[in-house]
């Protein structure tokens, strides 16, 4: 409770959808029950329902603050606060990493932080209300963690980049292939290549296939020296 506290700037009424929400599937991955029991041991559900949520208050932010912007603008803004990289971050600089109880060995799956923080904002707002759970994404995560000066500088679609930088220098059809899957469940994992033809660009990895695409349009980009700045 102390720690709820310390990092939300709020009192938990129900500790144990805190306990839940910093409970990874990892601790009960292995069990024949898994999928009957992930429900009610791990923090999955809360996951679900905090990128709801997460998304709802940063949508209804950026509406207010860029009144003549476009459907387009928002989405994308949206998409860089709210991506996975950068929840795995924020995640570590609120000191929520250190409360994740988790079975995992070698090398971390990193995006276990950032669902560890969607699933604690799911906490928030089961237990304390939608308007609790939005003064915290606001307070303690856009207004602290978030410079909206630098995200706008961001480049958040790699694989958009790659399509029109091989449209633009007729290099052919781009396509994305799943070469490898390794893992099972949740611990699933896709290695995609970025391809024109039979010419290989790019390799990625990701815990899905959208994720590995953009990771191998983010190696391609960098294979062919392609310039992304926004200026």
């Amino acid at each position: 409770m102390r720690e709820v506290r310390s990092i939300s700037g709020y009192t938990p009424k129900e500790v144990f959808l805190y306990r839940l929400a910093f409970s990874h599937s990892s601790l009960i991955g292995g069990q024949p029950s898994y999928k009957i029991d992930s429900a009610k041991y791990c923090n999955e559900r809360l996951e679900f329902l905090g990128d709801s949520v997460l998304d709802t208050v940063v949508a209804d932010y950026l509406f207010k603050i860029y009144p003549r912007k476009d459907e387009g603008f928002l989405t994308e803004m949206r998409s860089k606060i709210v991506n996975r990289k950068s929840l795995n971050e924020i995640c570590r600089k609120l000191r929520l990493d250190s409360l994740i109880a988790h079975n995992q060995s070698g090398s971390i799956n990193e995006s276990m932080y950032g669902d560890a923080l969607e699933a604690f904002i799911g906490a928030i707002y089961l237990d304390l209300g939608y308007g609790v759970a939005q003064q915290f994404v606001l307070n303690k995560i856009i207004s602290s963690l978030i410079k909206l000066d630098n995200v706008e500088d961001q480049v958040i679609s790699y694989k958009n980049k790659l399509i029109e930088y091989t449209q633009k220098n007729k290099m052919g059809i781009l396509s994305f292939e799943v070469i490898e899957e390794q893992g099972f469940g949740h611990q699933k994992t896709f290695i995609v290549q970025a391809k024109t033809g039979d010419k290989i660009l790019g390799t990625g990895v990701g815990k899905n296939k959208k994720t590995a695409e953009q990771k191998a349009s983010e190696d391609a980009i960098s294979r062919l020296k392609i310039n992304i700045s926004n200026k």
